[in-house]
């Protein structure tokens, strides 16, 4: 890509430092770790497995700052992937997510900067092979300005220039306007309801092969706090509308907007979250979406599982998550079903299901056993073809001392699809040393 994976990280720091008394708040936490691994079929092929044996160092970091002008959370990881084999170049993938807010005028004007760079396939019915990994990276920049800051009621207005960019996808790479409009008023002392207006318009840079497109939302939300349950509800319209028609073709299209968060909390150990949506988006809204406050310290570099496409697409989702934390245990499950049905290119609408649980031991005050299993089912209507992906991972964590842990791992990666050729098991052993700074 253009921009090296640290840009986004080495920016935010240096505005950190440029600013005086600034250092004094800023806190970073790191990872740095060496993992030796075996793994038993490197090109997920049905036939003739290839078994590597690869180095895979890496540095995971997370920044935290929150002073008056100015706060930042930055999230992100580089590793390399060293195959020790000609036949395969050495590679560096790296993520970071992360915002950066600068406060220009108390409760009036701030300035935003978001990033999300993320690994992504570049065919998504390919398994995650050498070869099959691409960066994209979102960035999203702009001012937001408050008014009417009174107890019953206030509003903003904000401006983002977002730049979306594949390492292969060419056809992704886009530049955008979003548009906000929000008043909300306090209805009492848990409840509130808010009127939104956002409008976005696409201007990809191939016009050959992408059709540029603005799509607006108006939609009202209502929020309701409790000490042990909240609700967010959000219900409205959007419309997407091709700035470019084709000829004998319509120029847009509308959907209602529904998105609905129930989150129920019993007791400080434990939480409950179901989640549902029907709404148009795309995988740079969605990537920009996704960046929170609390990703954590990241331990690898995931590969994802999004269709890297111009395309804008109607999503119908449902998720409920489930966790319990404890001083030895921790557990989560977090089943979902998810529909989706792109604008113009049918070829990857697919109906999904699945889920993750999560599960963690703390044996010994220095030992920690755990294993987490995904299962992934995706119908692809179009072109007649489902796909079952199941991951089972078992751990063990031995913390030596403060700083230097040793991790052992058992990864085992199964896929089986209704099109021949497509089948394949691989699993891995791995063992990491690693050194935090905390």
């Amino acid at each position: 890509m253009r921009r090296p994976a640290h840009a986004a990280a080495c920016l935010a720091l240096a505005l950190c430092a440029l600013r005086p008394g600034a250092a004094l708040a800023l806190r970073i936490d790191y990872v740095a770790d060496l993992t030796v691994e075996r793994n038993d079929n490197l090109l997920l092929t049905e036939h003739d497995p290839l078994a590597l044996t690869l180095l895979r160092p890496g540095l995971g970091f997370a920044a935290r700052h929150d002073g008056p002008a100015l706060q930042l959370q930055l999230d992100g990881r580089i590793e390399q992937r060293r195959y020790r084999d000609r036949r395969f170049d050495d590679r560096i993938d790296g993520d970071a997510d992360g915002r950066l807010t600068w406060i220009a005028i108390p409760e009036r004007l701030r300035f935003e900067a978001v990033e999300d760079l993320s690994s992504q396939p570049v065919d998504t019915l390919a398994p995650d092979a050498p070869g099959n990994r691409q960066r994209v990276d979102v960035t999203s920049f702009g001012p937001t300005l408050q008014f009417g800051r009174s107890d019953d009621w206030h509003g903003d207005v904000g401006a983002r220039w977002v730049r979306s960019r594949a390492e292969v996808t060419e056809v992704f790479n886009a530049d955008r306007l979003d548009l906000a409009l929000r008043a909300e008023r306090r209805l009492g002392p848990t409840s509130r309801l808010a009127f939104h207006l956002e409008t976005q318009r696409v201007d990809f840079l191939d016009d050959a092969a992408a059709q540029d497109y603005r799509r607006t939302q108006v939609f009202s939300r209502w929020t309701r706090t409790l000490s042990r349950f909240d609700l967010v509800l959000d219900a409205g319209v959007s419309r997407l509308h091709d700035l470019r028609p084709r000829a004998g073709g319509a120029d847009g299209r509308s959907d209602p907007l529904l998105r609905a968060t129930f989150g129920w909390r019993p007791d400080d150990r434990q939480r409950l979250r179901l989640r549902l949506s029907s709404q148009f988006s795309d995988v740079a809204s969605d990537r920009l979406s996704a960046v929170s406050a609390d990703t954590g310290l990241p331990d690898t570099v995931p590969t994802g599982d999004i269709v890297v496409d111009a395309t804008p697409y109607l999503e119908r989702r449902l998720e409920t998550e489930y966790v319990r934390h404890t001083e030895r245990w921790h557990i989560a499950v977090v089943p979902h079903a998810n529909r989706i049905r792109y604008e113009g290119n049918d070829t990857f609408d697919r109906d999904s299901r699945g889920g993750v649980l999560d599960l963690a031991w703390r044996m010994r005050p220095t030992v920690t056993l755990g294993t987490n299993a995904n299962l992934d089912r995706s119908d692809y209507r179009r072109i007649d073809r489902v796909d079952e992906t199941r991951r089972l991972r078992l751990w063990a964590r031995w913390q030596r001392s403060r700083h230097w842990s040793v991790q052992v791992q058992f990864e085992r990666w199964q896929r089986r699809s209704t099109v021949p050729g497509q089948d394949a098991d691989q699993d891995t052993v791995g063992v990491t040393l690693a050194y935090r700074n905390r």
